[in-house]
């Protein structure tokens, strides 16, 4: 099995995407489109399968975001998110995102064999190397140049 832990803002949703407002159903920013053409480009090489980690899990359930992956154009939605833990805090964002990636790896073990990557704008590179990608410009995000052939290749190598 293949996963991208997935944030959405600062990855799909750039800042570019701020100004347009929130004119859906959900109240949610649009994605940049130039971002989904990227990812469904992942997905597709890939075959991957979306587990979000971005704090929109706390604001949407999975067939709300679901929902939204499809209206802005995504061949697929999420299929699970992250647990919410307690030491994702305020003084420790990276390190508690971490922790809940960690934590969904530990309790989806028994699959073997889960080749993964997590795309993020927060730099969780000293909890998650070598599987992680950063997104360290929030107006780029995804589209950065050689992200997309990283992500590719640690889900594909």
């Amino acid at each position: 099995m293949k996963v991208i832990f997935l944030d959405i803002d600062g990855v799909l949703a750039t800042t570019s995407c701020y100004g347009k407002g929130k004119n859906n159903k959900w109240g949610a920013y649009m994605f940049d489109q130039k971002a989904v053409v990227y990812l469904n480009f992942i997905l597709s090489e890939t075959g991957a399968e979306i587990i979000l980690s971005s704090d929109w899990r706390n604001q949407y359930t999975l067939h709300e975001m679901r929902e939204i992956f499809c209206h802005n154009g995504l061949l697929k939605g999420p299929i699970g998110f992250t647990p919410s833990l307690k030491t994702y805090k305020g003084d420790n964002l990276e390190g508690g995102r971490a922790d809940e990636i960690n934590a969904w790896l530990e309790a989806n073990a028994w699959k073997k064999d889960i080749k993964w990557v997590a795309i993020d704008d927060l730099n969780m590179d000293e909890w998650l190397h070598p599987n992680f990608v950063h997104c360290p410009n929030e107006n780029e995000g995804i589209k950065r140049m050689g992200i997309k052939d990283k992500i590719i290749q640690i889900l594909n190598g």
